[in-house]
């Protein structure tokens, strides 16, 4: 008798299945499952729970969920976002995902939340329901006391994967674990920056590291224009996709669309007061579609409004001419209640007409929930700004790279990027009255020292003054530490006793002074180390920009007033106005913040810096007697009768250091090459 019939026989029967069973189990890992798109896994494994859908059973796709659906399990895309509505069962989505990555992909996933009520409520809500209810996610549940006591609600374990969800208001949430799936629900409710560190999804992009598959998803209903994750996100993707239908009557392929305004003859209409009316005007033909008309055509396409690529009931990637393509790494999705079988168009044009009479009633909370949460779109609030128009419509004919007359001190303020430093120089009067004299991009690596010899030749210029004959030097410099800071604060100490330089770094909280404190900062130089080397400046970079503000209000030249060239081009006025200050809400009440309202603010963070430089100088407060006796030394009365002529059309050319351009951080000196100007 062999060794393993004795024991067959000897063993308990009862006990030889339970070591069956943990035998199978133990090598089901090894298993791979059949590769399947998240909606055909959905369709047969995945249900719906009476404790949070109006539905209870097996789950059916929305035809325009098929889309993202399938995004979110195709390892060719590593970042999807959803900008969506209220009602498209997008959250529902993501919890089919997440027991997707739990019986059949077997990966890592964390979802944060914003807050952890939020994900306490979620995970009661949406997750235990489906740990218990999947048959497939069931299976994969470890088994035993010792698992069952480690799970938590942050914490859930499976035999070939875990689950992490957290609120995403701590640092700490980030931190310490390793996924190969980040997801942020309800991303556009996440604050903006997490404990000063980071914002979110930078943060949660930082724990894929290292994964063969990094999949990221934020979605959300969007919130405050220039505030919002997930706009950003999604103007930023490599392809917007919106989900297109056939009109039943002409067939053209087209959006539903909003109409409610008068501005456009299409999309959703009816007639005022009688919402029951509501229908959708086609674009193509003008062809009259019922919701009805719509349901039984709903069935349709993703297509990229920026390059025509779609995803179709072929559930294939293809590009505007159909053929097949591999699918972008970023793709975005954006969609509104109308689509949604659970809104009537009637109880949409209904929500909007309640909306307006609350606007004209003073309260604009309702159509702030309208254009979020149906209409999927960002809320804009016009906060306090200057026109770009306006202060290029008064630049005055002085030349750049000249000093204006009536400018007696020069500053200037340096911003590094990752492939470029941006200058300013700025002349100051009483008054903090100013004059841009010069912009200058030059090209380089900050990481790279040698391409700091440019910035250093080109700060160490001398501008001739109009009509004086005489020059001035830059008296300050302000650099920014924010890119490159460890290249920035080397640079810095070599400067030291040889031009005036002040490594700063922006403080935003409200309050914080121009010129605030500094902190000493150690220096790692060629292998050695200088033991407060650099002082680090902070700027209250929100003042800075509170005093600009009321400054470009000034409309008459003397205190306080700016002085512009008519030779700046239109970009440099658009990024010295590139912020507005709108109020947002915080867990301490509403406040005044300061947001982009476009990308490029170069030029403002420089004038910035330059103001800090003028209070390091202690310009702000220089008596009249002082002014005057530098007025005296700097520019003094000119005599008549003298020779001096005016400075040489080559303005760029400095009059003590040899002329140059950059490029590539190599020395040669110009002017406006960002903007398009020809160097001088």
């Amino acid at each position: 008798m062999s060794l393993a019939v004795a024991l067959s026989t000897a063993v308990h029967p009862g006990t030889r299945a339970a070591v069956g069973k943990a035998v199978r189990e133990g090598l089901s890992s090894l298993r791979a499952e059949p590769p399947q798109r998240l909606s055909d896994w959905a369709r047969e494994h995945f249900k719906l729970a009476g404790e949070s859908s109006h539905q209870k059973g097996s789950w059916e796709s929305w035809p325009f969920q098929v889309g993202w659906m399938d995004a979110f399990s195709n390892d060719d895309i590593e970042e999807v976002t959803v900008q969506k509505s209220k009602r498209v069962g997008y959250t529902k989505t993501v919890t089919a995902f997440v027991a997707y990555n739990i019986a059949s992909r077997r990966r890592k996933q964390a979802v944060w939340q914003p807050t952890d009520d939020d994900r306490d409520s979620f995970v009661k809500s949406e997750i235990d329901p489906v740990l218990d209810g999947v048959a497939s996610v069931r299976a994969a549940r470890r088994r035993g006391k010792a698992a069952e006591a480690g799970d938590t609600i942050k914490l859930k374990t499976f035999r070939d994967s875990v689950a992490h969800f957290l609120g995403g208001k701590a640092a700490r949430a980030y931190r310490r674990i390793t996924v190969a799936v980040a997801m942020l629900d309800e991303w556009s409710g996440f604050d903006q920056q997490i404990e000063k560190s980071s914002d979110p999804a930078t943060l949660a992009k930082g724990r894929l590291e290292g994964a063969p598959y990094p999949k990221f998803i934020g979605g959300s209903t969007p919130r405050i224009k220039h505030l919002c994750h997930t706009e950003r996100s999604r103007l930023n993707a490599d392809a917007d996709m919106r989900y297109m239908i056939r009109c039943p009557h002409c067939d053209e392929e087209h959006q539903l669309l909003w109409g409610g305004g008068d501005k456009v003859p299409h999309g959703l209409k009816w007639t005022r007061g009688m919402p029951e009316t509501a229908h959708h005007v086609c674009p193509h033909n003008g062809c009259i579609i019922s919701q009805g008309d719509y349901l039984r055509a709903w069935v349709g396409a993703w297509v990229c409004v920026k390059t025509g690529i779609r995803y179709g009931t072929d559930q294939i990637w293809r590009d505007a001419d159909g053929l097949p393509i591999r699918p972008p790494r970023h793709v975005a999705f954006q969609i509104w209640a109308a689509y949604s079988p659970q809104r009537t168009w009637e109880s949409i044009a209904r929500e909007w007409e309640e909306a307006v009479k609350a606007k004209a009633a003073g309260d604009t909370g309702p159509l702030q929930g309208f254009i979020n949460e149906t209409l999927a779109e960002t809320w804009e609030i016009i906060g306090d700004r200057t026109e770009e128009h306006a202060l290029q419509a008064r630049a005055e004919s002085f030349p750049l790279r000249v000093v204006p007359i009536g400018a007696l001190v020069l500053t200037a303020g340096v911003d590094v990027q990752g492939n470029r430093w941006e200058i300013n120089v700025w002349g100051w009067a009483q008054g903090l009255q100013s004059w841009i004299v010069d912009h200058h991009v030059i090209e380089g690596n900050p990481a790279d020292e040698r391409d700091w010899d440019a910035v250093t030749l080109y700060l160490q210029r001398r501008y001739p003054q109009a009509w004086h004959g005489g020059t001035l030097g830059i008296d300050a410099i302000s650099i920014d530490s924010g890119h490159h800071t460890q290249a920035v604060y080397n640079w810095v100490r070599s400067m030291q006793g040889r031009m005036r330089v002040f490594a700063i770094k922006g403080a935003s909280e409200p309050g914080k002074p121009i010129k605030g404190t500094a902190s000493s900062q150690d220096v790692n130089w060629r292998g050695q180390r200088w033991a407060g080397g650099v002082k680090l400046w902070s700027i209250g970079s929100d003042t800075a920009k509170d005093l600009l503000h009321g400054q470009l209000s000034i409309t008459a030249p003397g205190p306080g007033y700016l002085h512009f060239s008519n030779e700046l081009p239109r970009e440099w006025f658009e990024q010295l106005t590139a912020e507005q200050r709108i109020p947002v809400r915080t867990p301490t009440g509403e406040v005044q913040r300061w947001v982009k309202r476009r990308p490029r603010n170069e030029v403002l963070d420089c004038r910035n810096y330059a103001l800090h430089a003028a209070y390091m100088l202690g310009l702000h407060t220089k008596t009249d007697r002082a002014w005057l006796q530098l007025e005296q030394a700097v520019q003094p009365p000119r005599d008549l009768f003298s020779s001096v002529a005016e400075p040489a059309a080559d303005r760029a050319a400095p009059v003590e250091q040899p002329v140059a351009h950059t490029v590539n951080g190599r020395i040669t000196l110009g002017g406006f090459s960002r903007f398009g100007r020809a160097a001088s």
